[in-house]
């Protein structure tokens, strides 16, 4: 069968998509300034940003996966396999950009930490932590080792489609992008 062009995803998903992009991008970077590269008191205020925009990337999250399952996607045609290594990709990148923020919720409620978003609001605790710390060390695992997960399955997204361009001139700007469409979309 002949590659058939593909067609553009809908715009909100593509809002979503970017937008979501450059949230991840500052989260890994406040996660590893915090952990990394400063002093107590900075670091103590990056992970207070860090976790209110984790929130909002868990919210972001939940409505592009709700807008994923309703929106209609175009047909892509290609072999079974790349199909599927698309599919587990994809799933991957969804199942830790949802668990990513649980965990971080879990390990900020066992610290005691503050909740509060904005203007008073408080995201609740959804537990009482036990006092057995094994919890607490399970979600730091999965969010430390989450993070790094996510980096890498993001850098192997970018590379894939980077060449996907290369062989396909249009192939960014026509399925994510806002501009004008390449030719072989007309």
């Amino acid at each position: 069968m002949s590659e058939q062009p593909s067609k553009r995803h809908p715009l909100a998903l593509r809002v979503l998509h970017w937008g979501l992009a450059f949230l991840l991008a500052v989260q890994l970077m406040l996660g590893f300034a915090a952990e990394h590269w400063t002093t107590r008191t900075t670091s103590d205020a990056l992970l207070s940003v860090h976790f209110r925009l984790g929130v909002l990337i868990l919210g972001l999250m939940l409505v592009r996966l709700t807008l994923r399952l309703a929106l209609p996607m175009s047909e892509e045609y290609m072999p079974r396999w790349r199909r599927y290594a698309k599919s587990a990709v994809h799933g991957l990148l969804y199942l830790l950009i949802l668990a990513l923020p649980v965990s971080g919720h879990v390990i900020w409620v066992w610290m005691g930490a503050d909740r509060t978003l904005c203007a008073g609001i408080q995201v609740p605790a959804l537990f009482v932590p036990p006092d057995d710390e094994t919890g607490r060390a399970v979600a730091w695992y999965v969010h430390v080792y989450g993070a790094w997960m996510l980096l890498g399955l993001v850098l192997l997204h970018v590379v894939v489609a980077w060449f996907q361009s290369l062989r396909e001139k249009h192939f960014i700007s026509r399925k994510m992008g806002f501009g004008k469409r390449g030719r072989s979309d007309c």
